[in-house]
């Protein structure tokens, strides 16, 4: 064959292949974007915090897909992209119970041209917050789960009574926790909702890895770290996604612990024990706000992430501290007494915000009174308080909001005997009534 008809054969050949290609191309641009698939968890059901999931089966660029998403009824939130995953976390807890949609509007487009022909729509259901606490907590901890009404609880780990403290992932499926090892110290641990799968996520060895929080992206897991050159703890972060864990500050000297996540994540505050002090940074320009107070307590974030209620104590005219709510502007750094709080001379234990923001519950003792604390309820615009529990007889404490809002989950201990067991209470607040969630159980957290 001579090289003429060589070439002649090679340039037919290349343009048979253009060609196809050019087909191929345009059939898949005339059949349209696929469509994505709508992920839920097993149960079929997500957590109020979300995440809202949608998975593409090609290259999608966020500025040709995201102004086509939404969620209905209207749900302020911000759209995260990891590849061609889509992820929607809500800005406020969706409700339990409610229909939700979430819609992908015609007119989306992926990365070879196509578009999406027509509009699709998911619909979904928000499960309702469980209850996640440490049951046998004086003598054989571990974390137990309840749906706060009639089923039994179940236990939720087997760790021989080792688990110290656990926090929940914001989306539900999953509970970090730390257990003692045999080295002394403590690792990380993840297992499912429903218990299974239970995983080290990280061995500390010697060290103690305690007070494990959860990024609300889910990304990363905060924690404070004891060493014997950090016996008071300093903040460590681990990387959910590549595996590895580093200090929070290369100045190793900065002590924290108790670290705690802004709603959005937009910042993180912990305690330093050393300078008695609240730190707060702002992971966007890595501002710090220092905030003095000698109660080991971090502070209470509001809904916008731009204040911070935290407890003081002051001297009294007869001599005994007075613990007062505070609240520091963290645009600005000015703290400022909190009016609507200040309810006289009272021991007061760490304000928490509802989740709409307008009531706060604290742990109160008057300094004249009782020597135990009750939980009241104070309207966040200074329009009154009432109390929520009224029982002499016992103290009240790790109080927390179901993330929906109208439920309350607390710890009551009886004083009348050293013999005394903790038990995990529920308050509900459109009827007042209280419910026993657990006999036995300290520290309870809600499972969204």
């Amino acid at each position: 064959m001579t090289p003429l008809n060589v070439r002649r054969k090679i340039i037919l050949l290349l343009t048979g292949i253009t060609a196809l290609l050019g087909i191929v191309l345009g059939v898949r641009k005339y059949a349209g974007m696929p469509a994505p698939d709508f992920v839920l968890p097993a149960g079929g059901q997500p957590g109020v915090l979300g995440p809202l999931i949608l998975d593409f089966q090609q290259a999608v660029a966020k500025e040709k897909v995201e102004p086509y998403l939404s969620v209905e009824p209207e749900v302020p939130g911000t759209w995260l992209w990891e590849f061609n995953r889509a992820v929607f976390w809500p800005a406020a807890a969706l409700q339990p119970g409610q229909v939700y949609s979430v819609r992908l509007q015609r007119g989306a487009s992926d990365s070879f041209g196509r578009t999406l022909k027509d509009s699709m729509s998911w619909p979904f259901t928000p499960r309702t917050a469980s209850i996640l606490y440490l049951g046998e907590a004086a003598n054989r901890p571990e974390i137990w789960l309840s749906d706060g009404v009639q089923s039994q609880p179940v236990i939720l780990t087997d760790t021989g009574g080792r688990v110290i403290d656990f926090a929940p992932y914001p989306g539900g499926e999953h509970i970090v926790y730390s257990v003692q090892n045999e080295q002394g110290g403590a690792d990380l641990w993840v297992i499912h909702r429903d218990g299974s799968g239970a995983q080290r996520l990280l061995d500390c060895g010697a060290d103690a890895c305690l007070q494990p929080a959860v990024a609300p992206d889910e990304t990363v897991i905060t924690f404070s770290r004891r060493t014997l050159s950090a016996p008071l703890g300093e903040i460590w972060m681990f990387d959910l996604t590549s595996g590895k864990s580093e200090p929070l500050y290369a100045d190793r000297t900065i002590a924290g612990i108790q670290p705690n996540w802004s709603p959005r994540g937009h910042s993180l505050q912990f305690y330093d024990p050393e300078f008695s002090e609240i730190r707060v940074l702002d992971l966007h320009d890595d501002r710090v706000i220092l905030i003095p107070t000698d109660q080991q307590a971090i502070g209470s974030w509001s809904r916008d992430e731009q204040t911070l209620l935290f407890t003081r104590a002051e001297s009294s005219e007869i001599g005994l501290p007075i613990v007062r709510i505070y609240q520091a502007d963290l645009g600005s750094g000015e703290i400022s007494l909190l009016e609507a709080a200040d309810l006289g001379a009272v021991d007061a234990s760490r304000p928490i915000f509802s989740p709409d923001g307008q009531s706060l519950v604290m742990a109160l003792r008057p300094l004249a009174g009782a020597q135990n604390k009750q939980l009241w309820l104070v309207q966040a615009d200074g329009s009154g308080a009432s109390p929520i529990t009224d029982d002499p007889r016992a103290s009240f404490a790790a109080y927390a909001w179901d993330p929906a809002g109208g439920r309350l989950v607390f710890q009551r201990l009886q004083l009348e005997s050293s013999q005394s067991r903790p038990q995990v209470m529920l308050w509900n607040q459109i009827d007042g009534s209280i419910s026993i969630v657990a006999e036995d159980g300290a520290w309870p957290q809600w499972l969204p």
